[in-house]
């Protein structure tokens, strides 16, 4: 059996007050030239990325439906992706699977408190499949890549 090699990589992070004690963990990623803020979100299954954001990616076909919700009830349109090639803190992780929503809920709230945008939620997915640390004293997220 071949063991693949991985290596730990830190990215930083930013925790942002999004009202009175609610808070929110920022990540900067980039799909092709689009760069953006994503949220660090345990709570949310998949990796998500708002349908606003210009990236280019291919619909994945022949997968199982996915039920889809949030905090405020259940999402309607969603299309399943893989983004070839993510960019995070320098390294690039390619093959990444991702749900299209409507992100316009959670950029209305972050626009009124914070005059700023997502362009997604790095869900729980990823955080698993790289055995995601997140380290709050340090504002850094650990991740473990393909070396």
């Amino acid at each position: 059996m071949c063991k693949r090699n991985y290596m730990e990589i830190k990215i930083p992070i930013e925790v942002v007050e999004l009202e009175d004690n609610s808070f929110h963990i920022i990540a900067t990623l980039q799909i092709g030239s689009i760069e953006g803020d994503f949220i660090i979100d345990t709570g949310a299954s998949v990796t998500v990325i708002d349908k606003l954001t210009p990236f280019s990616y291919e619909p994945l076909e022949d997968v199982s439906e996915i039920n889809s919700g949030g905090v405020c009830g259940e999402i309607n349109e969603v299309e399943l992706v893989n983004i070839n090639t993510l960019q995070i803190g320098g390294h690039m992780i390619e093959n990444v699977h991702a749900a299209v929503i409507d992100l316009q809920y959670v950029n209305s709230l972050y626009d009124k408190h914070l005059h700023r945008r997502v362009a997604g939620l790095l869900g729980s997915d990823f955080l698993v499949k790289h055995e995601a640390i997140i380290d709050y004293r340090n504002k850094e997220l650990t991740l473990k890549v393909s070396a």
